[in-house]
C-alpha cells in the first residue's frame, strides 16, 4: 500500500474521520522517521506508514528491532525490510499500464456523454423556440417551414443518438478486452509456465500475507520446502524434456492436494514450496507424508524417442522439510528452517519428511 503525496489533495475541504486518520498517520510517520535520523524517502515513509498503522506485525517487529539499535538504521537493512515485507505485486508495471488504458477509455465515455448532454441541450432549447414559434404561426408555408426545422433537428438528434450508442458500445467493449487483458497480465506474472504453479515472485508475496495473517488470527502456519529426488538423473539420462515432464507431474500432483488458502509453488528448478495455512507442525508432516506417499513410484511413460534408451525409466521421489512458523519468525528464517530439514531429508536416504525438530 502506497501512499503517495498525490493522494493527499483527495483529503481537501472538510475532512472525514477517515481522511483525518490518515493525515494524522502521515504526520506521525513524518515525525517518527525524523527522529529515527532517517531520510523521507517514499520507501521509508511507506515502511513507517504502514509499521505506525500497525497492519503487518512482521514489518513492525523487524522494524522496531532496527530501532532499537543505538545508530540509525541502516539503509541496506530498510531497503532490505521494504523487500521482504512491503514489496510490490509481481504484475504491478503492466498492471498500472492496463489501469491507465482502462481510465482513459472510461474518460472516453464521460467525455462523449458529456458532449451528447450538451447537443441534448441544445435539441431541447431548439424544440422550445419552435414550439413558441409555432403558437404564433398564421400561415400554411410558415407551418411547413417550422415542421420542417423540427423534422431535421429531431433527425440530427436521432443520428447522434445511434453514433453516441456506437462509440459507448465499441467503448465498453475495449474496457472489457482490457479487463481481460488485465488478468492475463496477472496470470502470467504470478504463474511458472511449466507447472502451472504460482512462482517464485508470488510465492514470496503470499508467504509474507499468509505470516502476517497468522500473527493477526493467531493461527498456526506450516511451510513444506519439497525437492526432487535425484533429479540430474533425468536430465542426464533421458534428456531435458523428459526432466521437465517429471516436474509437470509433480505440480500437477501438489495442484490437486493443495486446495483452499494454501498455496503451492515452484520454488526453483526442482524444488517446490507449499505454504499450508491454519496448520501446525504435525498437521503439516501429515500432509507431507500423503504428497510424499502419492509421489513415491510413480513414472513416466517413456516417450517412443527415449523408447531405446538402454537403461529403463527411474521411479520419482521426493524428500520434504517441514516447519511451523515460530513467534516474531520472518518469512526467510521460515524458508531456512524448513529448507534446512529438507536438506536433513536428503542426507538421511531421500524420499522421507523431516522436521526442523531433526535439527536438534
Amino acid at each position: 500500500m502506497l501512499v503517495q503525496a498525490s493522494d493527499l489533495p483527495a483529503l481537501a475541504g472538510t475532512p472525514s474521520n477517515a481522511a483525518l486518520a490518515v493525515r494524522r498517520l502521515a504526520a506521525r510517520a513524518w515525525v517518527a522517521m525524523e527522529g529515527a535520523g532517517v531520510l523521507p524517502t517514499p520507501r521509508h515513509f511507506e515502511l513507517w506508514y504502514i509499521h505506525l498503522g500497525g497492519t503487518n506485525p512482521e514489518l513492525s517487529a523487524r522494524l522496531t528491532a532496527l530501532l532499537g539499535k543505538a545508530a540509525a538504521p541502516p539503509e541496506a537493512a530498510l531497503q532490505a525490510l521494504h523487500a521482504d515485507c512491503v514489496g510490490t505485486d509481481p504484475d504491478a508495471g503492466d498492471a498500472a499500464e492496463r489501469a491507465e488504458e482502462i481510465q482513459h477509455a472510461a474518460q472516453v465515455i464521460v467525455d462523449r456523454v458529456a458532449g451528447n448532454q450538451d447537443a441534448l441541450q441544445a435539441y431541447g432549447d431548439t424544440l422550445s423556440e419552435m414550439a413558441g414559434q409555432i403558437g404564433d404561426v398564421r400561415t400554411v408555408d410558415a407551418l411547413v417551414r417550422a415542421v420542417t426545422t423540427l423534422t431535421a433537428e429531431t433527425a440530427r438528434a436521432s443520428e447522434r443518438n445511434r453514433v453516441l450508442e456506437q462509440q459507448l458500445s465499441a467503448s465498453v467493449a475495449r474496457i472489457g478486452k482490457l479487463r481481460q487483458s488485465l488478468t492475463e497480465v496477472k496470470q502470467e506474472a504470478t504463474t511458472d509456465a511449466l507447472t502451472g504453479l504460482v512462482n517464485r515472485r508470488a510465492f514470496d508475496l503470499r508467504l509474507r500475507k499468509a505470516i502476517s495473517r497468522a500473527k493477526a488470527d493467531a493461527t498456526p502456519l506450516a511451510l513444506l520446502m519439497l525437492d526432487v529426488d535425484h533429479f540430474k538423473r533425468f536430465n542426464d539420462s533421458y534428456g531435458h524434456k523428459a526432466g521437465d515432464l517429471v516436474l509437470r507431474l509433480v505440480g500437477r500432483l501438489l495442484a490437486d492436494n493443495v486446495k483452499g488458502r494454501d498455496t503451492a509453488a515452484r520454488y526453483g528448478g526442482e524444488e517446490f514450496a507449499i505454504i499450508l495455512s491454519g496448520a501446525d507442525l504435525r498437521s503439516g508432516v501429515t500432509v507431507a507424508e500423503q504428497m510424499r506417499a502419492a509421489l513415491d513410484g510413480q513414472r513416466l511413460i517413456q516417450p517412443r524417442a527415449l523408447a531405446a534408451a538402454s537403461q529403463p525409466m527411474v521411479g520419482i521421489t521426493a524428500s520434504i522439510g517441514v516447519a511451523q512458523l515460530g513467534p516474531g519468525e520472518a518469512a526467510a528464517d521460515l524458508i531456512g528452517r524448513a529448507d534446512a530439514a529438507l536438506y536433513v531429508a536428503k542426507r538421511s536416504g531421500r524420499n522421507r519428511v523431516c522436521t526442523d525438530a531433526t535439527l536438534a
